[in-house]
């Protein structure tokens, strides 16, 4: 890419701008008296003060800005112009960005994409309102044309970005520490290889999710969709000063698939609600569905009790399906059950899995609260199960099944209760007596 700029009126010579990088060469012109000012192809700022690092974001010959210093948000930093770039935050350096009360703000754009690229970066912004970069608008379905990768940042404060209407990309180490989500996002993904440790609602008892999917339906539908690579570890807490019930999950509202990919892992300990998908009619793909791929890990627990269970599957139809040799474990604290689908036709599939647990710590209480929900199994070794006496179940289990090939349908307007076993499991197991129920893998 070569931007030059000419200028009519007699020969120009402008001085290189060091602040900024920015490599200008006078070229003249000798029949028209024109001047031509040529940029590099990449331009690179080095910057060192607040005020180098906002004209830096607003000069759109820049796509790569330095940060050399620890440097501190006087204002909002608005209208940057849409273009790939890059922030390098040398955190390794000991360099820290505080955005404190404020934002850099993306200039909106319907008709395109750019993506600002965030690097290496230590940002501390104020726990109420901070947040470090808004595409477009930035409050729901106006936040247009920016997608974020991030690699290897560490932030604290309100929220790290808002994408409403944009992707969020993780890569390398990441810790994001939040008094609200820990970004709004249209779709998010954490790349191959990547460790993310995101806390949510770290203050007060407050209630907000990991995760808002928040942005517009697109053609009338709601897409949000996560993606977590190959032997990716993607941890993250909600709430976790708080025994108070929560009822936002990881990913809420317009999320309608989750991937989880080979040996990767997606561990989640809320106060409340750990994993949801909500009632509504516009997902694209009709069933939600969570998915693990082989040797992937899905550990879901609610720890705050109450009414509230660990893993929400409210939506007709909505899918768990596990791959062979994947773990799901769903923990609870609930009065009203583990897993809750009291919409009908939820289902819970699973072939040769290397674990499905379920458990109600709270005595005296089921499994699931549900309404026509169906548990497809093959390849079982033994079916474990305990009574409902609550607690962490360290005893021996109170009965062990053989296993096989079965489906187990239950649920008879939000209850545990067993409408139907067919396949090789005993007709004996009775779904609503149990407080965990552990299966596993019968061999490949």
């Amino acid at each position: 890419m070569k931007k030059t700029q000419i200028f009519k009126r007699g020969l120009v010579t402008l001085a290189a701008t060091a602040a900024l990088g920015v490599a200008v060469l006078s070229v003249p012109t000798p029949f028209t008296g024109e001047s031509v000012i040529a940029y590099a192809a990449e331009e690179t700022a080095e910057v060192s003060t607040i005020e180098e690092f906002d004209a830096a974001l607003k000069n759109p010959a820049i796509t790569v800005i330095n940060v050399n210093q620890s440097i501190q948000f006087k204002k909002n930093i608005t209208n940057i112009p849409n273009r790939d770039l890059t922030i390098n935050g040398n955190a390794d350096k000991g360099v820290v960005i505080n955005s404190a009360h404020n934002s850099i703000y993306g200039k909106q754009n319907t008709k395109g994409k750019n993506t600002i690229s965030i690097k290496n970066v230590n940002i501390v912004g104020a726990d109420g309102d901070g947040r470090f970069f808004t595409g477009g608008s930035g409050n729901g379905p106006s936040s247009y044309g920016w997608d974020v990768y991030a690699e290897n940042v560490t932030y604290e404060g309100a929220r790290f970005v808002h994408l409403s209407e944009g992707k969020l990309t993780f890569a390398g180490t990441n810790n994001i520490n939040t008094r609200g989500e820990n970004a709004w996002v249209h779709d998010l993904e954490f790349l191959p290889g990547t460790v993310y440790n995101g806390i949510a609602a770290n203050k007060d008892h407050g209630q907000f999710g990991a995760f808002y999917f928040n942005g517009a339906l697109i053609k009338g539908k709601a897409t949000g969709e996560v993606k977590i690579g190959a032997k990716a570890n993607v941890n993250v807490k909600i709430g976790p000063q708080s025994d108070v019930n929560h009822y936002y999950p990881v990913f809420y509202d317009k999320v309608q698939k989750v991937d989880i990919d080979e040996n990767a892992t997606l561990d989640v300990d809320a106060a409340g609600v750990a994993f949801e998908f909500i009632p509504r009619a516009d997902y694209v793909n009709k069933f939600p569905s969570l998915n693990l791929a082989s040797g992937a890990k899905a550990y879901f627990n609610g720890r705050g009790g109450g009414n509230y269970a660990a893993v929400n599957l409210q939506y007709y139809g909505a899918q768990v399906n596990l791959a062979p040799d994947s773990e799901f474990v769903a923990t609870g604290n609930s009065s009203k059950g583990v897993i809750r689908s009291e919409y009908k036709g939820a289902q819970i599939n699973m072939d040769s899995p290397a674990k499905f647990e379920v458990a109600n710590k709270k005595a005296n209480a089921k499994l699931f609260y549900s309404t026509n929900t169906t548990i497809n199994a093959k390849n079982i070794s033994d079916v474990s199960t305990w009574a409902q006496i609550g607690g962490d179940y360290a005893e021996n289990p109170s009965q062990v099944f053989d296993g096989g090939d079965f489906a187990v349908n239950f649920g008879k307007i939000c209850n545990s209760k067993t409408l139907s076993v067919t396949g090789d499991l005993d007709q004996q197991f009775k779904m609503e007596n149990y407080g965990k129920i552990s299966l596993e893998a019968g061999g490949f």
